[in-house]
């Protein structure tokens, strides 16, 4: 008989990005299946305040530092008093405190990467990525090579778990209404390139900026439209205006309608520059029946396969970025065979099920062994 499984989640970040709400679902979706779940965090952080009002049970830690004392024998008295039996970390402070904790409560340490940026061989990266942790979690198969390859790390025990999508919510039957209302009309007669990321710099916003203005010059008939919120909310304006753009984009800020923001697209583009897991955008749009251009950083070329299910350009190339939004505007039937298989392929491959059924074997399989 499998144990029941109890996971205590970590998170040291106090920001609110792709990671953050991929811990969220899947604690909302093991819910649903009758696993219980709980955080821990610092007192201060987003995940903090969404975690408490989806009902979880939220303890905050300081996670001062990778040997904060007070944090890591605070996470074992938690998982001993709340009966857990998987410890699960995200970010590098609480994945140190984390699998210490399980390492002295004798408890199962799982450690989640989500990034792509490059980890450097060597004893740390050793320590917390093979010798404390019983398993990893990597949100792309280009992550768990990394570690693999360069950090000599047991490829028994790491996963490749990539971002899925809902597929009931992402669908090409949204309802738009709102959608339109906020545009105001000016999407009418004119494609919609869009972008829904956090307004960060590496995301590629002042990439997508200077490839529209490039495209503006041969195809004057279509609108910008940003959604989301971050440190470049300020500056992100400025850059548009100074481009000759600025009447051209609609900044829509944070929105919780984003299928709806996504089916309005022509095209929705991600133009990051680094650090890109498989992203949860990409599948989003792709369900969606929404055409995708991405640039190649990190594991993005997982998701999205040139010339097949969208369009891939190489990161920071403005120039290559405003050919593959001319191509795919100028071109809408082809756009729309791809924007196809690009759902099937999403359908078979990338929906949050998935995501939760190969976590879920990930939790079973660290509890036998």
């Amino acid at each position: 008989m499998n144990p029941a499984i109890r996971v205590l989640h970590t998170e040291w970040s106090s920001g609110w990005g792709g990671q953050e709400i991929r811990i969220m679902a899947e604690m909302k979706a093991f819910r649903e299946r009758g696993i219980h779940m709980q955080i821990a965090c610092r007192k201060e952080s987003r995940i903090a305040a969404a975690a408490a009002e989806a009902g979880f049970r939220v303890d905050h830690l300081p996670f001062a530092g990778r040997l904060d004392f007070a944090t890591i024998f605070g996470l074992r008295r938690l998982a001993r008093e709340c009966d857990c039996n998987i410890i699960h970390t995200h970010s590098s402070k609480d994945s140190w405190c984390g699998a210490l904790a399980g390492k002295l409560g004798g408890i199962k340490v799982i450690r989640s990467r989500h990034l792509s940026s490059e980890v450097r061989p060597g004893l740390n990266a050793r320590l917390v990525y093979n010798w404390l942790p019983d398993a990893v979690i990597s949100s792309g198969r280009h992550i768990r090579d990394h570690l693999v390859d360069n950090c000599h790390c047991d490829p028994a025990r790491h996963y490749s778990v990539p971002a899925g999508a809902d597929h009931h919510r992402f669908s090409p039957d949204v309802d738009t209404s709102a959608v339109r209302a906020l545009l105001a009309g000016r999407e009418q007669g004119r494609h919609v390139i869009g972008i829904v990321a956090v307004l960060r710099s590496w995301k590629g916003h002042r990439v997508l900026l200077e490839a529209c203005a490039q495209l503006a010059k041969e195809l004057p008939d279509f609108i910008l439209f940003i959604v989301g919120d971050g440190p470049l909310r300020e500056h992100l304006p400025l850059w548009a205006d100074e481009l000759g753009i600025g009447e051209r984009v609609v900044f829509a800020g944070h929105r919780d309608d984003v299928p709806a923001c996504m089916k309005l697209m022509s095209v929705c583009v991600l133009p990051s520059l680094k650090n890109e897991a498989t992203s949860q955008v990409m599948p989003q749009a792709m369900l969606v029946g929404t055409p995708v251009i991405c640039s190649s950083a990190g594991g993005l070329t997982e998701v999205v396969h040139d010339g097949e299910t969208g369009r891939v350009v190489p990161p920071g190339d403005a120039a290559a970025l405003a050919a593959a939004l001319r191509d795919c505007l100028s071109d809408p039937e082809r756009s729309a065979a791809m924007a196809r298989r690009a759902r099937e392929h999403a359908l078979a491959h990338l929906t949050f099920d998935k995501q939760i059924d190969d976590t879920l074997a990930v939790y079973r399989q660290v509890l036998r062994d």
